[in-house]
Order: structure tokens, then C-alpha cells, then sequence
């Protein structure tokens, strides 16, 4: 099978544009456009997609021996198990009974997936424009039961552009270099469509990359930059700009419910209760999903456009926004907000913060992924004073996403997954790390 590349992207951040009617997505980063640096002749470089057939893609689910994390994309916690998404490639599972010496156990190969949810003994997940349901009943040797076809269109939520009859572009090939004439450049920008391939001018090109793109009433548990969760027994899934309720009652013949539109700029997806909250670049949708295949919109919360996780607990929300290329905005801070009232809520507190991704609490403790400026700890005991009660801050690494789970808290970072034992805050030790490195 022709190997299954990410387009372009670090899976990292996780916001896309699309460009044209053709696969291309953009990260946010401003660069000038060509009619901006014009000279006489201008050089592009061509790329050419390669595809890859749906059927093939379709039919490479399956269970491998156990494989080194190359890039980690979301993180899945079911009983002793740790899912663990390798993006466009598969899931890597750990047992994890003993956190301080997680076990790799076995590699479920599936193209084209980003996240992931699980509910009994099946895992879903995203492949490329379809749901795949796996039957995990047999770690060792998994099976597909079920596959919901086409359920995120032409694109999936990470932008790959499926062709009917050539099947999904799976890489992109270094062509040639193109020279534009002044005219020509004039009508070009940083990225352009040229012929079946795109164009990628010299300013572009260092951030194009052909080979790469990048809660108590769960079944399992997702972190706060989750994309696809389970809720009321329904699995919900995002496909900007809709959240799109599945029936899993039965997986083998899974059924899309009533989609709901909700703009562009989604982001995440926290289930509460009857409630599902969904993080979007400029602020936070809460949606009654009592009927779970009607969802109904309730409210939004709104904020300056940013990047956006939110978790709940009990009638208060925690958000974070942070700024970015591709969050469009210079704020980062801990936002604290009522949600008594899910018609009406109010920000109670907000806190500078300096990069935060995501988070997750247990109790009064709240953990924040604070990227660059690493882990970090609060007594969120008393919100008014969160800003004064940090536990712990561990330093020196870039944090990304976080899940505390039985005195464990599981966090993704830029360079491994470690697990801290926290049942003594005044003594929280690291148990171990899973090495990683992004490609």
C-alpha cells in the first residue's frame, strides 16, 4: 500500500482552510501574497498529488505488531488501555495497568485517522471521509464491524480531498520548478492550483510540508481537544461546520442523526451530562443533547477569536485561549465561567496564562497545559484565587493536552506522554513517559 502521509500540517494545532475546490489547506500564518514581491519572473515549485484508492484505504484495517510513537496525535483511556492516536496512520494501544510501566501491546492500522472515542468493546474512529467502528474485544486481533461511509463528505476534519474514482490524496510529490511571468504572479498567491497539483512559492515554501499534516459521563475518556466523543450512548463527531450525532447502538449499521450547523472555527468537544460543549475559535456552544440525535443549540458564549478547549464541571466551565498563527489572536488566559444558567452564562474570573492548550481537573485540582511554559497545577478550590494557589509547575517541557484519571494524570507533550501520580499533591511524582517525536 503506498505509504499514508500527513498533507501538510503539524497535527498539533489543528485548524485548517480550505483552498479552492482542490485539496490545500493553509496554516493562518500571513505570509505576503505573490503580487506583493512580484519581480520579472517568479519561481514556484509544483507538487502533484498522490492518490490512493478508497477501496484500498477501506480495506487496511487491521492488527500489527507493536510499533515505536512517531507523532502523536489524541490520547484515549478505556479501563487499563491507553489509545493512542498515530495521525493518518493508526492507533498504538498500551496496557496500562501498571502507569509506571505502560506496555505496548499491539498497533490497529487505519489511514487516515486524527481521533478517536470508545464505547464497550468497540473503537471509533475517523478515516479519512468515513467512521469506522473496530471490534477491540481482542486486543491482539482486531476487526472492523462497521464503517459509516462518506460521513464527513469530500473532506474529512482534517482537509483531504477525496476524488470518486482516483480514490483520497495521500501525498504529494515534488514535480518541478515553475517560472511565472510578472503578469501571471500578479493573480497568484503564496499557494495556487496549477493544473491537478499546486503551486508554492519560495516565501511559502518553509512552511509547506508535503509529507506531513498535520469527562465523567464518557464511556472512555477523551482529553479537552477532543473531535470526536460519546455522549447518551451516541457518538458525536465534528466535521466543521456541523456536529454531526451517530446512532452506535448497533456499529455494524451505524446512522448519522439530525446534523447541526454551528459556524465555522469549531474546535473541541466535552460531554456533560445532557449537555455537550463545543470550544470554537470565538467562544463556546452549548447544545441540549437530552434527544441525542437532535442535538439543540442552547447558547454561546462568546470571546475574541482564539483556539478554544473547554471542560465542565458541575456549573462552572474552564476555558483557554491562546494565541497562535492559526488562532488568529494575541490572548492567552484561563477563563472562568457560570454556567448555572446554560441559556445566560457569565465569565466569573480570567487568568493570564502564557500558551494554554489544554486542561482537565479531578476534584479541586486543575491541571493546564500551559505549552511552552510547561504543566501546571492550581487548587482550584476557590476560583476567585487560582492565580494564587499553584501546586506545581513542571518546567521545561511544551505541554499540549492532559487527562487526570484515578490519581493519574495522563499529558501529552511535544516530545512524550508522561503519567503523574498525584494522589499526594504535596508530593506528585512523574511514573513514566512514552517517548515521541513529531516528524
Amino acid at each position: 500500500m503506498k505509504k499514508i502521509t500527513k498533507l501538510f500540517f503539524k497535527i498539533e494545532i489543528g485548524l485548517y482552510i480550505l483552498i479552492y475546490s482542490v485539496i490545500l489547506i493553509l496554516l493562518g500564518v500571513g505570509l505576503p501574497a505573490c503580487s506583493d514581491t512580484c519581480e520579472t519572473e517568479y519561481s514556484y515549485t509544483y507538487y502533484e498529488p498522490v492518490y490512493t484508492s478508497l477501496d484500498e484505504i477501506r480495506a487496511s484495517v487491521n492488527s500489527e505488531a507493536p510499533q515505536e510513537i512517531n507523532t502523536m496525535g489524541k490520547l484515549y483511556i478505556k479501563g487499563k488501555y491507553l489509545f493512542i492516536t498515530e495521525p493518518n496512520k493508526g492507533v498504538h494501544v498500551y496496557d496500562n495497568s501498571n502507569p509506571a510501566a505502560p506496555i505496548n501491546l499491539t498497533f490497529i492500522s487505519l489511514p487516515g485517522t486524527f481521533d478517536m472515542a470508545v464505547n464497550g468493546n468497540t473503537l471509533f474512529a475517523d478515516s479519512y471521509m468515513d467512521l469506522v467502528a473496530i471490534d477491540i474485544s481482542n486486543i491482539q486481533e482486531v476487526k472492523e464491524i462497521g464503517r459509516l461511509e462518506n460521513l464527513y463528505g469530500d473532506y474529512n476534519s482534517y482537509g483531504y480531498y477525496v476524488d470518486a474514482a482516483m480514490g483520497v490524496v495521500t501525498d504529494w510529490v515534488e514535480m518541478e520548478t515553475v517560472t511565472v511571468s510578472e503578469s501571471e504572479c500578479a493573480t497568484m498567491t503564496n499557494y495556487s492550483v496549477h493544473r491537478a497539483g499546486i503551486l508554492v512559492n519560495e516565501a511559502a515554501s518553509a512552511s509547506f510540508d508535503a509529507a506531513s499534516a498535520v469527562a465523567p459521563n464518557n464511556p472512555g475518556m477523551g482529553g479537552s481537544m477532543a473531535r470526536i466523543t460519546i455522549a447518551q450512548n451516541t457518538l458525536f463527531a465534528m466535521s466543521v461546520p456541523e456536529i454531526i450525532p451517530v446512532n452506535i447502538n448497533s456499529p455494524a449499521s451505524m446512522a448519522e442523526g439530525n446534523r447541526l450547523n454551528l459556524g465555522w472555527g469549531l474546535e473541541t468537544l466535552f460531554p456533560n451530562n445532557t449537555n455537550l460543549f463545543v470550544g470554537a475559535n470565538d467562544g463556546m456552544h452549548i447544545l441540549d443533547v437530552a434527544q441525542p440525535l437532535s442535538p439543540q443549540h442552547v447558547s454561546t458564549y462568546q470571546h475574541i477569536n482564539s483556539c478554544d478547549p473547554v471542560i465542565v464541571d458541575g456549573d462552572i466551565a474552564y476555558v483557554t485561549l491562546r494565541s497562535g498563527m492559526e488562532c488568529q489572536n494575541f490572548t492567552n488566559q484561563l477563563e472562568v465561567i457560570d454556567i448555572s444558567d446554560l441559556t445566560n452564562p457569565q465569565q466569573l474570573y480570567v487568568y493570564e496564562m502564557s500558551n494554554p492548550h489544554g486542561l482537565g481537573k479531578d476534584g479541586n485540582t486543575l491541571f493546564i497545559c500551559d505549552g511552552d511554559a510547561g504543566l501546571k497545577i492550581f487548587d482550584a478550590s476557590d476560583n476567585a484565587t487560582i492565580d494564587q494557589n499553584l501546586i506545581k509547575n513542571y518546567k521545561d517541557l511544551f505541554a499540549f493536552d492532559i487527562i487526570p484519571y484515578d490519581n493519574t494524570a495522563l499529558m501529552i507533550a511535544q516530545d512524550g506522554l508522561y503519567q503523574y501520580d498525584y494522589s499526594d499533591l504535596n508530593d506528585i511524582k512523574c511514573l513514566s513517559k512514552i517517548s515521541f517525536t513529531y516528524e
